[in-house]
């Protein structure tokens, strides 16, 4: 028998930021682009300018996150919507 979803949310083994599942071959690319121009651009600063760039790159890790949380956020609300529509409306 399968863990109910309530069970498995409790025990917190739903874990959506956690999900590695969707990474696609073209967001591979991006990334070793971003990962590639990162290094290069490391290499040509002093060390102020690198403290600055890992500040910069750890800001916008963040502000993207929190941007995540926001959307995930509002589809779990959609969803939610969709069932209480489903289950009120009359036949």
């Amino acid at each position: 028998m399968s863990e109910s979803i309530l069970d498995r949310l409790y025990y917190g083994r739903i874990v959506p930021w956690e999900n590695q599942n969707d990474v696609t071959p073209q967001m591979q690319e991006v990334k070793s682009r971003i990962d590639a121009a990162f290094r290069s651009l490391t290499e040509q600063l002093s060390d102020e300018g690198k403290l600055l760039l890992e500040t910069l790159m750890s800001d916008r890790s963040d502000l993207e996150s929190l941007a995540l949380c926001e959307a995930f956020k509002d589809g779990f609300r959609l969803g939610a919507e969709f069932a209480l529509d489903t289950f009120s409306c009359s036949k």
